[in-house]
């Protein structure tokens, strides 16, 4: 039970006016301010933990990031999923495509690696603030966000609210932005408004202060970016092109020129449903997943499935869901 002397007190309006003349200050030009919340949304391989690694390479550099300056800061990264010697290897090839030196970063861009450490986010919160105080870094990077839900279901607005409330308390505690992924729903988005594409409940694509979300463009490997800002002026929607290992800019496409539903595929292999697998998921969703994006059949999904299991590219844990090896 929180005390009524933990709350901040009521002040007159004239009062907030008068004191609070600064606004917190941008670490991405127009997209991201200090305190914030961002969030990523996109759909299966469209390579949100690496536009994060960008993202957060970007800052501790001073680099521009998806053609925007940023403002240099020091930033932590809670890598949940890669296992370190991998994500060591994502940092040189992001540092490498930007021309961005890893010894410009040293000293604004830790790492905590928590793979087989995920936790609740409610647990892990009093661990991260007791290693860490107001105002040491400047961006924190949550990567997954579904490894922090604990017993959370994702389709809840209750329980991803509480989640939210405790990603804003570390933005508030700490001082500091906090940026995440999110997975978009199952099948073809170009319909949706960009606000209705992020999976689960639909507090994730309110709550959050920005909110980008990468749609499949027409052209191979280009996403139109949609923003939606709480706290800064709109931007137009803007296309970017996958050129591992980084996103850039293409001004010469239509960002209205999204891919729209694919016929359905004659022949399909192991690795296709393993590319869905971005996220646990039952039997049932898998299969629902593979049917809605890839056209599959549910008698040619558990063929494929049993290959899946055969070369063991897929492990079912207790709770009946599957996650990639």
């Amino acid at each position: 039970m929180v005390s009524a002397g933990e709350f901040p007190p009521i002040i007159d309006a004239c009062a907030l006016v008068e004191r609070e003349t600064e606004v917190p200050a941008d670490l991405v030009e127009g997209l991201l301010h200090k305190d914030g919340k961002l969030v990523f949304g996109g759909a299966s391989k469209s390579f949100k933990t690496w536009t994060l690694t960008n993202l957060a390479v970007s800052v501790a550099a001073g680099a521009d990031f998806l053609g925007r300056p940023t403002r240099k800061g020091r930033v932590l990264f809670l890598n949940l999923e890669i296992q370190p010697a991998f994500f060591a290897r994502r940092i040189e090839s992001v540092c490498q495509a930007r021309a961005i030196t890893l010894e410009s970063l040293k000293g604004n861009l830790d790492v905590w690696n928590l793979r087989g450490f995920a936790a609740d986010l409610s647990k892990l919160l009093p661990l991260l603030l007791g290693r860490i105080h107001a105002g040491d870094y400047d961006l924190l990077v949550l990567d997954p966000i579904y490894k922090l839900l604990g017993g959370r279901d994702e389709n809840k607005a209750g329980d991803i609210a509480s989640l939210l409330n405790e990603v804003e308390k570390l933005a508030v505690h700490a001082d500091a932005a906090v940026a995440f992924g999110a997975h978009y729903s199952k099948g073809n988005q170009a319909a949706k408004e960009s606000i209705d594409r992020i999976g689960g409940s639909g507090v994730f694509a309110r709550d959050p202060d920005t909110i980008l979300t990468f749609t499949r463009h027409e052209h191979d490997n280009a996403f139109t970016v949609d923003a939606v800002l709480r706290n800064h002026p709109p931007i137009e929607p803007f296309v970017v092109k996958w050129e591992f290992p980084v996103m850039r800019l293409d001004d010469s496409l239509d960002p209205e020129r999204l891919k729209k539903a694919a016929g359905r595929r004659q022949e399909y292999a192991a690795d296709d449903l393993l590319d869905l697998l971005d996220e646990p998921m039952t039997s049932v969703e898998w299969q629902n997943a593979a049917e809605s994006e890839l056209g599959l059949s549910e008698r040619t999904f558990f063929r494929r499935l049993r290959e899946v299991k055969k070369r063991g590219g897929a492990v079912q844990r207790a709770e009946g869901k599957w996650e990639r090896k």
